[in-house]
């Protein structure tokens, strides 16, 4: 018999084997619309920041959303059922954050950016699965932040502000807010 942190080690990774070889995105995705213009980007962009402070809230201040701060509650009453609802509402918006990175990536200059945009939705989205699991585990069988740091979430947090620098703004083109998001494109 296994000891049992070999076992909820399976069960995580198993998780996240179910979250990555799950029905793929390029299945759900339907055919993604041409950037041309810094204003179709920046609306790309900014819909795909939108998703992320929808899904978990703003990373930088770690302050959460409704949908991640309920999703924990769950996971912290070992609310399965609610915590599976919740999960699968959290990765609908990480998956549509992810194709308006992949839209806004068509911007030549965004494409580093977004690709490690990309990276930290993946990340997040192994931290929502791990969090899946950990609800229908006794207390402190998954550690829901290694998922995240494994998936490498934190190095592409850092690189896409770093490759942020690259992204062209044409002459003129204003530095604004997102409409409902603190992010200037």
């Amino acid at each position: 018999m296994r000891p049992r942190p070999l076992r909820s080690a399976a069960t995580l990774l198993i998780a996240l084997a179910a979250v990555a070889c799950g029905p793929s995105a390029a299945a759900t995705r339907v055919a993604t619309p041409h950037v041309t213009t810094f204003a179709e980007y920046r609306t790309a962009v900014c819909a795909s920041w939108e998703a992320l402070f929808a899904a978990v809230g703003n990373p930088d201040t770690g302050s959460g959303s409704v949908l991640s701060k309920s999703l924990d509650q769950a996971v912290a009453a070992h609310d399965a059922a609610t915590a599976e609802r919740l999960a699968t509402e959290t990765l609908s918006q990480l998956e549509t954050g992810r194709q308006q990175a992949s839209i806004a990536g068509q911007w030549a200059s965004a494409g580093p950016m977004m690709s490690e945009m990309d990276r930290l939705f993946v990340a997040f989205e192994m931290e929502t699965a791990a969090k899946r699991a950990a609800a229908a585990q006794p207390a402190g069988a998954v550690d829901v932040g290694a998922a995240f740091e494994q998936a490498g979430g934190p190095a592409a947090w850092k690189a896409m502000f770093a490759a942020a620098a690259g992204v062209a703004r044409p002459s003129g083109a204003p530095a604004e807010s997102c409409a409902s998001v603190p992010v200037v494109p």
